[in-house]
């Protein structure tokens, strides 16, 4: 499979056979999706909830842009709630999943299960027909800002995220690839969420998100790498093959 990085915790990854994943688009600003999605049969959209930095309603326009490709829009409730409740300027389109945490849905391409977050929405694993495991967290992570938090709250954030993590590994002890928020604005802590994330569940590959354009402290992987497994430090438009 070939993983674009779009921008911030937005990916699009070709699997082959002119399937195609696009999570969380916000927006891509070297314009490396269009010509992706042109060559793409079939497209599935993830959204793992309604943040502005997660999701861009123009996802719904490429039905009529990319006219080439079958559409699948899998969102979070959370935000399929919020669609619901605002006047649309278009129609919501019919090939559009809603997940709560603990559902899943398939088809002959791929299985989806939605876990929980420690902010709103969900996370994703999406199995691929050749047992690829692919593991996006949207806001799932250990936010954990011990400068600023009582004692009792980061207690609290923690076992809700850990919990979480236990959710994984018993369906999903291993993963192929993992996208997850390393965010150096939460202080000196900030790597603690992944390195619990890849201590916990066996990751082959890791890519840091969610980082705000600070690819420096995000790709500091000896501060929480485990000791198998890559990890890639990916650029807005950079890719990567494995």
């Amino acid at each position: 499979m070939k993983i674009w990085y779009l921008n911030h915790s937005g990916f699009a990854i070709e699997c082959g056979n002119g399937c195609t994943l696009v999570f969380d688009f916000y927006n891509d600003t070297t314009q490396v999706l269009p010509s992706i999605l042109a060559r793409s049969s079939k497209v599935y959209v993830l959204v793992s909830h309604s943040h502005p930095d997660h999701f861009n309603e123009r996802i719904f326009s490429w039905v009529d842009t990319y006219t080439n490709a079958d559409f699948k829009f899998i969102i979070s409730n959370e935000l399929h709630r919020k669609l619901k409740r605002k006047p649309q300027a278009r129609p919501l389109p019919d090939a559009y999943i809603p997940l709560r945490r603990g559902e899943v849905w398939n088809d002959t391409v791929i299985s989806v299960n939605a876990f929980g977050s420690t902010d709103i929405g969900v996370s994703f694993v999406v199995t691929l027909a050749d047992g690829s495991r692919i593991f996006h967290a949207g806001d799932l992570n250990n936010w954990h800002w011990s400068e600023e938090s009582t004692p009792q709250e980061i207690k609290a954030a923690e076992g809700n995220y850990l919990a979480i993590l236990r959710d994984i590994k018993a369906a999903f002890p291993s993963i192929t690839l993992a996208m997850f928020p390393v965010d150096p604005r939460i202080g000196g802590d900030y790597p603690l969420g992944a390195r619990q994330f890849v201590h916990t569940i066996e990751v082959e590959h890791f890519i840091p998100m969610h980082q705000w354009g600070d690819f420096e402290k995000s790709c500091q992987f000896e501060l929480y790498r485990a000791y198998n497994g890559s990890y890639h430090c990916m650029h807005p438009g950079e890719s990567i093959t494995i």
